[in-house]
């Protein structure tokens, strides 16, 4: 005997519109990550940066807790899977970069909105006023920072 609720179990065919329609409206998400490859992604930027902060310059030996993989495009937002696609920063300057505070310029140049910036980080910035590349290392993707300054920096509240 069929209850109520059978119905609902069975693949009907509005049910499968339903889901195919609503799958129109569900951001695209990126395939998950291996753990391992994010670990090595990490490494790799880390290590690339000489444990420097992109874009203070500031040396943290190997002290990994202080530093983060940040991505220039998100990955959410086509942004890929490749070590010229993360910046190596400090936690202030990831948070200054992620809100588009600030962002690189088509020269490596660091452009500030010095109405939202914190002035104590603004203070911090590497007093060259340009992204640290380490020497052998390519800079990142230009594709990726053009994204960033007009998604992310351009548009920011």
């Amino acid at each position: 005997m069929n209850t109520p609720d059978d119905d609902f179990k069975q693949d009907k065919p509005w049910h499968l519109w339903a889901r195919e329609a609503s799958a129109h409206f569900e951001p695209e998400m990126p395939e998950p990550i291996a753990l391992d490859t994010l670990h090595a992604l990490f490494q790799t930027v880390l290590t690339r940066a000489d444990y420097h902060c992109a874009l203070t310059g500031h040396d943290f030996g190997h002290a990994i807790d202080q530093l983060q993989a940040v991505p220039i495009q998100p990955r959410p937002d086509g942004g890929a899977l490749h070590v010229d696609n993360f910046l190596c920063l400090s936690k202030a300057a990831t948070d200054a970069f992620t809100h588009g505070y600030l962002t690189i310029g088509p020269g490596l140049e660091i452009i500030v909105d010095l109405s939202r910036i914190d002035p104590d980080f603004f203070e911090q910035l590497h007093p060259l006023g340009r992204l640290l590349v380490s020497e052998g290392s390519t800079p990142p993707d230009p594709i990726a920072l053009a994204y960033h300054r007009d998604k992310i920096f351009l548009s920011a509240d």
